[in-house]
């Protein structure tokens, strides 16, 4: 663990926090402020000197949530499109789905998952991932080496779309990260345990291009 590199990462999250916050209506910058932290794949980006595709931000507030999304669901440019509603939002790109708010394609306030970072963050997929920057410094769920290299490593804890989990590996692969069959045999043995739900059964049957499965 580098503590300078995570003390650069920790100082240009707090700046695309301020920007973010700053993007957002009025009435939500203050609570925004208080409740949101970042957490995902852009902590491991950043540490390893690459520049983040967006910037998931999570909230420990369902109100905040609620409130975020029914004020974004109500913006008068919105237009449905293949399922979710596109509009603009102070001249930047709004796309609003059940899951997250995405302003810009750069920044997104996630809705369908609320909660601490322990109790979100501790169900992502990749360990890679499990990371957090809730007031000024990096967090960590996990060792701090899963920051130092390019591997996947399943969280045997996920609750949740396992299915899901294995489609994005390819995702990954592309990305430059390797895995091992031991990490593809967690993750296969976890999908046997849960089976699939009807949601991923209708996404496989559709033969779908993007696979569509939310994070």
């Amino acid at each position: 663990m580098d503590k300078a590199k995570l003390k650069i990462v920790a100082d240009r999250v707090k700046e695309i926090k301020n920007e973010f916050k700053n993007l957002l209506p009025k009435e939500l910058q203050e609570e925004f402020e208080e409740c949101a932290y970042l957490g995902g794949g852009a902590i491991f980006s950043l540490y390893n000197d690459e520049e983040p595709k967006d910037y998931d931000f999570f909230v420990t507030s369902k109100t905040f949530a609620s409130k975020a999304h029914w004020i974004f669901s109500n913006n008068g440019t919105l237009k449905y499109k293949n399922g979710i509603k596109i509009g603009t939002h102070r001249g930047k790109l709004l796309i609003v789905t059940n899951n997250a708010i995405s302003i810009d394609k750069k920044f997104q306030i996630v809705t369908a998952w609320v909660g601490t970072p322990q109790e979100v963050i501790g169900e992502f997929d990749f360990k890679h991932n499990m990371f957090y920057v809730h007031n000024n410094g990096v967090e960590a769920l996990v060792c701090w080496s899963y920051l130092e290299e390019k591997k996947l490593y399943y969280n045997e804890k996920r609750a949740r779309d396992i299915c899901g989990t294995i489609i994005r590996v390819k995702k990954f692969v592309e990305r430059g990260f390797a895995i091992t069959n031991k990490e593809m045999s967690k993750m296969l043995l976890k999908l046997h345990e849960v089976g699939f739900n009807e949601r991923e059964l209708e996404i496989l049957n559709y033969h779908d291009e993007r696979n569509d499965f939310g994070s």
